[in-house]
């Protein structure tokens, strides 16, 4: 009764990390986080690579990532056109007075072979 008690009565945590895109990834659970949340991270096409391995890395096919930016040049579209090769990539909403865009992303479900 008490560990049912206790389940119930206990709140998730969030938890805040700091990363470096592509780097030491082993210290971070894959797959293991139910959002992935970022704002302005996409500007240097230099890190998109590892920013997409990053994202790979930290999701599982049910985290659900909220990214909210600015699309100042044709280098941040060309972020999303990548991106769409790994994930789902769809935009919740656009700002029109602050020129802000809120994208969703989920990992695109594979085929598995039977």
């Amino acid at each position: 009764m008490c560990e049912l008690t206790c389940r119930l009565i206990s709140k998730p945590r969030a938890v805040v990390q700091e990363l470096t895109w592509g780097q030491d990834l082993g210290t971070f659970s894959p797959g293991g986080y139910d959002f992935v949340l970022g704002a302005d991270i996409v500007y240097l096409e230099e890190t998109f690579p590892d920013l997409l391995q990053t994202l790979d890395h930290l999701c599982s096919d049910w985290t659900v990532i909220l990214l909210s930016c600015r699309l100042r040049y044709e280098r941040d579209r060309k972020f999303f056109r990548m991106m769409e090769g790994l994930f789902s990539v769809q935009e919740l909403l656009y700002d029109p007075d602050n020129d802000v865009h809120i994208f969703k992303a989920q990992k695109k479900v594979q085929e598995r072979d039977l």
